[in-house]
């Protein structure tokens, strides 16, 4: 091939694989996430332009993302994130897309920056003449012959056995829907279940609860979105990948009774939220159980008060079908729907799980009682402490609970505890480990005052934490009964400072039976 033909058969190869660039942007796929495209278009440019070798996590996070640079990667994950979310991207459209008509696909190879591109017909450039091949001998070419037909009956084996496995997976009517990979269970304690939507990857949260990766779905498809901060959560991860569109989880279950926590962030709603508009309305779907409706109209952003905000709804007394499987449906209104995780945890009939948060601690802990405490969970605002050395006077050192004391959630805060319907007792316990005799700036009575409100209603006005249990150091707790919800299935616990910082140990909420 000449020089001239060269350079004509190279311009045809960059101008098919800039076509097939913006027919992947303009997709269903890349059209709803402007950071995808735009990575997208950035990596392919650079492979054109012979600056792959180029292509590293650093430079494209300055370069594309604006970052520092010296910024901490460890910190600062949205370049592999976003990589990741582009693969996912590309395959979604290329799987939507079926056998693709276009002469080329343009990849993304895992552990790389670098696009590919993949010619589905053959490249626009005259290959050079290739040696002939010399004959096979007689003898060596039985031996492939027959490794020839040994492998087309494997392969006809195999298909066989996927055509049987996938007939008798569960479908959402009678559409033609995508069924989920084998992915090995995992095990969970006392037959709970735990999956977070979307993920290949097991998961250990704050309070060392293992989540396994998706399964048991028909249906929708998988996002993961940027590293944005998700409030109300330490375990921002759980919220990270989502399940979109129409699905059904169908998973199997021991018969009995379980609470069911959904768990939802609405991560997804950038170009509706602004000044004006905090992206409510913009994003309705139905949840059912075994096609009963459990959430109808269901808005996100509303139910959690904010975007970028977990949520959590939970349903009491949910029990397997007749075919033992617990069927979930989600299907849209207004956008897709999705859920980023579910729960299901055995209890018995009637009941549902108490919960205890331990304010400020990062992990789960037990008392002496044999009660288990939930890391810091469901705040927002405010700051966490853990003292070097608990403020407990040593005559009270013998409580199960005494070593709650030693941290706490202190400042302007609130905390919107995910429950089933019912009534609540919900008691809050405090111990004054700051404004007391011992500090070098003072206290006593009246150096610390704050009010809490329980749904809007006034709980404690003035609350002194040092006068009320008779010094520094000594636990209080109070107590309230008849505790309903919200209508969006929370106790919203707001802690509100009059004088100094507002403050709270430890929350317990249980059913009244």
């Amino acid at each position: 091939m000449s020089d001239s033909e060269g350079a004509t058969a190279n311009e045809t190869r960059v101008r098919a694989i800039r076509e097939e660039l913006a027919r992947v942007l303009e997709s269903a796929s890349f059209r709803s996430s402007r950071r995808c495209s735009e990575f997208l278009k950035y990596v392919v440019e650079r492979t054109l332009s012979g600056r792959s070798a180029d292509l590293k996590e650093r430079s494209i996070g300055i370069e594309l993302f604006g970052l520092p640079p010296d910024f901490d990667s460890g910190q600062h994950a949205i370049v592999r994130v976003t990589a990741n979310e582009v693969r996912k991207r590309l395959a979604q459209h290329y799987l939507a897309e079926g056998h693709s008509p276009h002469p080329v696909r343009i990849d993304l190879p895992p552990g790389s920056y670098a696009a590919e591109f993949r010619w589905e017909t053959p490249a626009p450039e005259t290959p050079e003449p290739e040696a002939q091949a010399p004959p096979v001998p007689k003898a060596r070419s039985n031996r492939l012959l027959f490794a020839s037909v040994v492998a087309v009956l494997l392969i006809a084996g195999a298909v066989s056995l996927w055509r049987w496995q996938a007939a008798k997976t569960p479908t959402s009517g009678s559409k033609s829907v995508p069924v989920s990979r084998a992915v090995p269970d995992v095990a969970a304690p006392e037959g709970a279940v735990r999956i977070i939507a979307g993920s290949s990857e097991p998961y250990t949260d704050r309070n060392g609860r293992t989540w396994g990766p998706d399964r048991y779905f028909s249906g929708g498809a998988v996002l993961v979105r940027p590293s944005e901060r998700i409030f109300r959560t330490l375990d921002p991860d759980i919220y990270r990948h989502l399940r979109t569109g129409e699905f059904r989880y169908d998973i199997p279950l021991k018969p009995g009774h379980y609470e069911l926590r959904l768990h939802f962030a609405e991560t997804g709603l950038a170009d509706f939220i602004s000044s004006e508009s905090s992206g409510e309305g913009q994003r309705l779907f139905r949840v059912s159980v075994n096609g009963k409706p459990i959430l109808t109209a269901f808005d996100v952003v509303a139910d959690a008060a904010g975007a970028n905000t977990a949520d959590v709804r939970v349903f009491r007394d949910v029990s397997p079908a007749e075919d033992g499987f617990l069927h979930l449906s989600f299907s849209p209104m207004r956008g897709s729907a999705f859920v980023n995780a579910i729960e299901l945890l055995p209890v018995k009939p009637g009941h549902v799980i108490p919960l205890r948060i331990r304010a400020g601690w990062p992990t789960a802990w037990q008392d002496r009682a044999g009660q288990e405490w939930l890391a810091d969970s469901y705040f927002s605002g405010g700051n966490a402490l853990v003292r070097a050395k608990n403020p407990v006077h040593p005559q009270y050192s013998s409580l199960p609970e005494a070593a709650l004391y030693a941290s706490e959630r202190w400042g302007h805060f609130s905390y919107a505890i995910p429950v089933a319907e019912g009534r609540y007792r919900v008691t809050l316990r405090f111990c004054e480990g700051h404004y007391g005799p011992s500090n070098a700036g003072g206290g006593g009575a009246g150096s610390r005052l704050f009010d809490v409100y329980c749904n809007g209603v006034a709980l404690l006005r003035n609350f002194d934490v040092f006068k009320e249990a008779g010094g520094e150091g000594r636990p209080v707790e109070r107590t309230f009964s008849g505790v309903r919800p919200t209508a969006q299935g929370k106790i919203v616990l707001m802690f509100v400072p009059v004088r100094g910082m507002a403050f709270v140990n430890g929350i317990e909420v249980v059913e009244e039976q």
